[in-house]
């Protein structure tokens, strides 16, 4: 089954249905290869009218960092990169950055004077 597409008035075809074989012609050169690479070289030549073939752009797959989180106490504690000591948490509009056991000590201290002041 072909699929085919218009981006910025250029015919981009997929004749197999892999997902990683686009066609499209720019300026006379044929082109091939993924459907972002293919994008990014009709949109290099529809700004700049310099041909830049889709191999040049190298779109590899980046390694996601392992987002982890841990709740203490009601609280959500996030770790975006996978960093050890690079913990975070917004509390009354404040963002609390640090390692999980320094966070969860500030926010034991905040409780505690909840509490007191409750009393």
């Amino acid at each position: 089954m072909k699929k085919r597409l218009f981006h910025r008035g250029y015919l981009i075809e997929n004749s197999d249905g892999d997902p990683d074989h686009w066609k499209a012609a720019i300026n006379l050169n044929a082109i091939s290869g993924r459907l972002s690479d293919i994008k990014k070289s009709i949109d290099w030549w529809c700004d700049m009218k310099t041909f830049m073939p889709p191999e040049r752009f190298n779109t590899v797959a980046k390694p996601q960092a392992q987002y982890q989180t841990q709740e203490y106490r009601g609280f959500k504690l996030i770790n975006d990169s996978g960093k050890p000591n690079e913990w975070y948490i917004t509390l009354r509009g404040q963002l609390l950055k640090g390692s999980t056991a320094a966070i969860k000590q500030y926010l034991d201290k905040v409780l505690l004077q909840l509490a007191a002041q409750k009393k």
